[in-house]
């Protein structure tokens, strides 16, 4: 009898979690998308402030996001290394994130910290919020 009481609260609990978009969930949303799939430690969010959230319809929404990175390795260095082992994991999986690290900060160096603010634009899709542009 425990256990059916406990899985029915289990279930209940679940079924109320919030689904809504909050400030606290595109900060960590935000912080992911620029963490690699790899082991590679390419930087370390220092800090991420969502000053603004709204939603623009049932299944859009935007947030202005100000966040702070420090960077553990330079971005020639990782570039270089993915040319020298084009088969490593870095290589393979991250290569778009380096890309796009190296386009948004702009020749970023090993110890540098480096801020930027962006509009970011989401979009629910099979009953989850995820990142549709940054």
């Amino acid at each position: 009898m425990r256990r059916v009481i406990l899985f029915v609260s289990l279930l209940l609990l679940l079924g109320c979690s919030s689904k809504e978009l909050t400030k606290v969930k595109v900060a960590d949303m935000v912080a992911n998308y620029y963490t690699p799939y790899s082991s590679t430690n390419i930087l370390v969010p220092q800090k991420i402030d969502v000053l603004w959230l709204k939603k623009t319809d049932a299944t859009h929404a935007q947030a202005k996001v100000c966040y702070t990175f420090r960077f553990l390795t330079g971005y020639n260095d990782l570039v270089d290394y993915m040319k020298k082992h084009p088969k490593s994991f870095l290589a393979k999986f991250d290569f778009g994130l380096v890309a796009l690290l190296g386009k948004k900060f702009d020749g970023f160096k090993k110890g540098d910290v480096k801020s930027r603010c962006d509009i970011v634009t989401f979009e629910r899709k099979y009953g989850k919020w995820v990142i549709r542009s940054l």
